[in-house]
């Protein structure tokens, strides 16, 4: 393990010196513990050329590999001690904005039902597989099918086109037209939702495939609220940008997107204890959210 880290270290820095003064040991303990190491795999790590330190091809490989495994390492004693005296704790995936905006926001709900469990939240923007992961359950958007997973369907989802002030003169009909064949700001998971709302409106001449496109909604956001563009969101996620004035709504038409938003979880952990409280919970904040959309 002291070879590891060392050669880890020295790895990131490319540099023996640096590598010891963030170890807190020599540069000859350093090199000897790399040397070790070399001798143990018959690999050569580091090309050596005068005081020049560089990664071996094999070296490099080696390093992103060891690299993981340490930060697992970490993640997992980690894990451990905050289960010490405590009510355990869960590891939550969330699409990055759904979970800035929505969840990790209600989490203070839950904290007061369970004082004693951690909720960690770590953002993902694609589905995945749960073996091979510490993750519980994820909030995600699309359908119910997830391999090796049960989904609890929490709600669906409602676009309607906002901008800034900065590029709006009026909400008349035409102006409106004329705003959204100004440029269309379009999110990559949701391709088709400006052809869906146009067609619906009766903008049939549009190109409905030109503009900017983002890969998460946060980014969708930022680019609406520097008048960029229009673009098609849900409510729910731009409550504080209509608060402020940032945004506005152009229309109260609304398309439905094609998908949900769900929660899914390994079917083998279905009956955990700590998974149904925080399933309940999560269904709990569903129902107070629908009903504030009344």
């Amino acid at each position: 393990m002291n070879a590891l880290l060392a050669f880890e270290a020295t790895a990131r820095h490319e540099s023996i010196t640096r590598a010891a003064n963030e170890l807190s040991l020599t540069e000859s303990a350093v090199s000897r513990q790399i040397s070790l190491l070399e001798d143990h795999l018959s690999v050569r790590l580091f090309n050596r050329v005068k005081k020049r330190l560089s990664l071996t091809r094999a070296g490099r490989a080696y390093a992103n590999d060891i690299s993981r495994a340490l930060e697992r390492l970490e993640r997992d004693t980690l894990k451990v001690m905050s289960l010490e005296g405590a009510g355990g704790n869960l590891e939550i995936a969330a699409l990055p904005t759904v979970g800035s905006s929505w969840l990790v926001p209600r989490l203070s709900s839950f904290y007061e039902q369970h004082p004693d469990v951690t909720i960690n939240v770590s953002a993902r923007s694609e589905r995945f597989l749960f073996d091979g992961t510490d993750i519980d359950g994820a909030l995600c958007f699309g359908d119910a099918n997830w391999p090796g997973a049960l989904s609890d369907f929490l709600f669906e989802e409602d676009l309607v086109p906002v901008a800034s002030p900065k590029i709006l003169t009026g909400r008349r009909s035409g102006q409106l037209e004329r705003l959204i064949r100004t440029r269309m700001l379009h999110l990559k998971t949701r391709p088709g939702a400006w052809q869906a709302w146009c067609l619906a409106n009766g903008l049939s001449d549009l190109n409905f495939m030109s503009g900017p496109r983002f890969e998460i909604q946060a980014m969708l956001i930022g680019a609406a609220c520097a008048g960029q563009g229009v673009a098609l969101l849900p409510e729910f996620l731009i409550e504080a940008e209509l608060r402020s004035g940032a945004l506005k709504i152009l229309s109260d038409k609304a398309v439905r997107s094609k998908g949900a938003y769900y929660f899914a979880y390994p079917e083998w952990r279905a009956d955990e204890p700590l998974l149904k409280h925080f399933r309940t919970w999560l269904q709990d904040q569903v129902r107070l959210f629908r009903g504030s959309d009344d």
